[in-house]
């Protein structure tokens, strides 16, 4: 019995230090746009991408492997490029939840920096909407932007800290398409709360709430004292 505990605080023991494992320098870097991916390169791309929600491990590492074949020379299109850091980032937490499994917040800080470098690089961002491919992007701007300034709001210990988050948010705020985006305005009011900017952050929640009363992410603003003392004076 006592060995059999023992074997299996280990086999746990390993594999929670498996699935805490960072990861490696080459998913997050920047790489050559072929046309065409390579074909094994696409393949697990596309079975990666499909695993993302149900099984996040299971698609970190065919991204992983994706990934590493293109630094090995391998090529990857623009498109496959994109999902291996959409992957990363979606495949961080655990499935239908908010917790980090199978990665960690430096990775997702790491592949979102990432990602954002490479599409700010493109001049075309206003052409976006118009093409499935286009769309794909605003969405991978938007999940990478969003979580990076949120994470950057909870790390900040300076006022600058805090505006390097307002910047990557603003920057993320025209990729907003519908009502299901507007998750990024309450991550720019709370980073403008921190900041002391009440004002601003309350004419947000008040244009949000003028439209739609029942937004969920501003619910607490209704037992909010500093917020309703605004109200009644503006």
């Amino acid at each position: 019995m006592k060995n059999l505990l023992s074997i299996t605080l280990f086999g746990l023991l390993f594999s929670t230090s498996v699935m805490a494992a960072s990861l490696p320098t080459f998913t997050y870097q920047q790489y050559p746009i072929a046309d065409d991916s390579s074909d094994d390169v696409h393949e697990l791309v596309s079975e990666g991408a499909s695993l993302v929600y149900p099984e996040p491990s299971t698609a970190r590492g065919l991204l992983v492997k994706a990934l590493q074949k293109v630094s090995k020379g391998a090529a990857i299109s623009e498109y496959d490029y994109l999902w291996t850091q959409y992957g990363l980032l979606k495949s961080s937490f655990d499935t239908d939840g908010s917790d980090f499994g199978p990665g960690n917040r430096q990775d997702y800080l790491n592949v979102a920096k990432n990602v954002l470098h490479f599409l700010d690089a493109e001049t075309n961002t206003g052409e976006w909407v118009f093409t499935e491919e286009g769309a794909f992007r605003m969405e991978v701007y938007r999940e990478a932007g969003n979580g990076l300034a949120w994470y950057l709001m909870e790390d900040a210990k300076s006022a600058v800290d805090l505006n390097k988050a307002l910047a990557v948010i603003d920057n993320t705020l025209p990729h907003i398409q519908g009502e299901e985006h507007h998750y990024i305005y309450d991550t720019k009011v709370r980073i403008l709360l921190k900041l002391k900017k009440d004002t601003e952050a309350f004419e947000i929640v008040k244009a949000i709430l003028d439209d739609d009363p029942d937004f969920g992410d501003f619910q607490d603003f209704y037992d909010n004292n500093a917020y309703q003392a605004w109200l009644k004076s503006n």
